[in-house]
């Protein structure tokens, strides 16, 4: 790469570092707003609000790169176009392939990248956010109990808990059960836990008190060292956890297992996955020869580039949609698997074919005016 290239390659570069930063956010802070019930269902602390996060950033800024990719190209040959610099660089003898090695080398170097997030980054990511969700929805403390606040169990039964540990051990906790007819009973304890076994829950409660009162009004009073009190009515079932399509590895979608087969009733939605994660990076360097067409192909215009870049992003727009059309008819037809690599593979043809088609001829009285001369 001659230094010419290196210096437009340098251009190219840190406008794709900006705006994969700037997707980068905007996808944290979508993210974010879809989890604030971890801390508002769930009373979870800050920390697992922010891993829960940041493990779903590497699926989205994957989906975003092509179009960081794109605004980059567009944004750098804009100002390379606009100080006269390509066209220097061209009257000085750069061809038109040495104009375009630097936009096709960043885009083979985010290919490349975004290949190693599909296949290895991601699922690691996604399978350790569906191992933390799980965790957290099956602690039946952390469903039902807001530490310091009344919490209402169900019709008649609140439950209340000044503090939850780590372990999800509860500090001073006071139950208050009115759903019999005639007798409305309140159970105080130290400290208590939540424990699962099979499908039955109960919260056992550790040195506490039993305060009851009768149809005949009277109160019964009574000590315990350990009471369980019955959780069922108000937790379901624990779900078992299973990893999607997204959490998985490139062999696991190539090859799933027999019970991956008959849960979603074939192989169609594993093998779409795979071929997704395959050919997801190409629309990179589709993306990179489609913006850097707006400026490259043709003849220098001294009018400007707003209708090439209108028509590349409506060419771009056109392509992706059409990706995620492949991509959800393969999850039902598996032949369709080669169309996800077609359609940016024809992408990255047209636009190389846009950029080397020939320079429109001259206008005609141009050409007339000349000869009489």
């Amino acid at each position: 790469m001659i230094l010419v290239q290196r210096y437009f390659f340098n251009q190219l570069l840190w406008p794709f570092m900006t705006a994969t930063a700037a997707f980068a956010g905007l996808a944290l802070l979508t993210q974010s707003l879809s989890n604030v019930d971890l801390v508002s269902g769930y009373s979870e602390t800050a920390l697992t609000f922010i891993k829960v996060t940041a493990l779903a950033l590497p699926h989205l800024t994957a989906l975003l790169v092509p179009i960081a990719l794109f605004v980059a190209v567009l944004s750098g040959l804009n100002r390379l176009t606009s100080d006269s610099e390509t066209v220097i660089a061209s009257a000085a003898g750069v061809s038109r392939f040495g104009l375009l090695s630097p936009v096709m080398r960043l885009g083979v170097y985010v290919v490349l990248a975004n290949l190693l997030v599909n296949l290895l980054v991601q699922p690691v990511a996604y399978r350790e956010m569906r191992r933390s969700l799980h965790d957290l929805r099956s602690d039946v403390a952390a469903s039902l109990v807001t530490p310091g606040a009344f919490s209402q169990l169900g019709q008649g039964v609140t439950i209340y808990a000044r503090e939850r540990g780590r372990d999800g051990r509860m500090q001073d906790i006071m139950i208050h059960d009115s759903r019999g007819q005639d007798d409305a009973s309140t159970y105080s304890a130290r400290e208590g836990v939540v424990v699962r076994s099979g499908d039955r829950s109960a919260m056992v409660l550790i040195d506490g008190n039993l305060q009851q009162i009768d149809s005949a009004g009277e109160l019964y009073y009574a000590n315990f060292d350990r009471y369980e009190f019955d959780l069922g009515e108000f937790v379901g079932p624990a779900d078992a956890m299973f990893f999607k399509e997204s959490d998985r590895f490139l062999h696991e979608l190539l090859w799933p297992s027999a019970a991956e087969i008959a849960r979603t009733n074939g192989p169609e939605r594993a093998w779409a996955e795979a071929h997704y994660r395959l050919s997801a990076p190409l629309y990179n360097l589709a993306f990179a020869l489609i913006a850097a067409a707006a400026f490259l192909a043709g003849d220098h215009s001294r009018m400007g580039y707003g209708r090439r870049v209108m028509v590349a992003v409506a060419a771009g727009l056109t392509l992706r949609l059409a990706g995620f059309a492949m991509q959800s008819a393969s999850a039902d037809d598996a032949a369709m698997n080669i169309a996800q690599y077609l359609v940016p593979i024809i992408g990255m043809i047209a636009a190389i074919a846009v950029i080397y088609w020939p320079a429109r001829s001259r206008p005609k009285r141009l050409e007339l005016r000349e000869a009489g001369t």
